[in-house]
């Protein structure tokens, strides 16, 4: 029972600074929409799918890197969360892509990433609906 509750403060602390980043972007009410919105894109699409949705969306700078705002940061916070905080370590985010790596993995490997990054989305959207001031996003 302590290192089920150790992986909730975890992921917690984690979704937490990720809400304190979002909300010192310029797409903060659309970043607090779209933590809403990612559970059931996932639960709906899959977690695969659902993701390149994110990785679709980014907006990117002119040299092709992604914008840290909106739709990129959700898909930020996901790659770091999963390469960086998860029990699971998924992959290395400095070496290899989140949507990448999705289409590799097996399908028990699949199984656990969904239901560990919907228990950090879940922390994810109730800091973000906390600290982040209005509403916004219409995609």
């Amino acid at each position: 029972m302590a290192n089920q509750s150790q992986l909730e403060q975890g992921r917690a602390a984690y979704a937490y600074q990720c809400a304190e980043d979002a909300k010192k972007s310029n797409k903060a009410k659309e970043y607090k929409a779209y933590a809403k919105k990612m559970p059931m894109l996932i639960k709906t699409n899959g977690l695969g799918s659902a993701v390149a949705f994110a990785l679709s969306k980014a907006s990117r700078e002119k040299d092709g890197k992604m914008k840290k705002e909106g739709w990129g940061l959700i898909y930020t916070h996901l790659a770091i969360y999963l390469s960086e905080k998860s029990p699971n370590r998924l992959f290395d985010f400095k070496r290899e892509d989140l949507a990448k790596t999705l289409t590799t993995i097996n399908s028990f490997e699949y199984r656990a990433t969904t239901i560990d990054v919907l228990a950090f989305l879940s922390w994810l959207r109730r800091f973000a609906d906390g600290l982040i001031e209005g509403e916004g996003g219409t995609e």
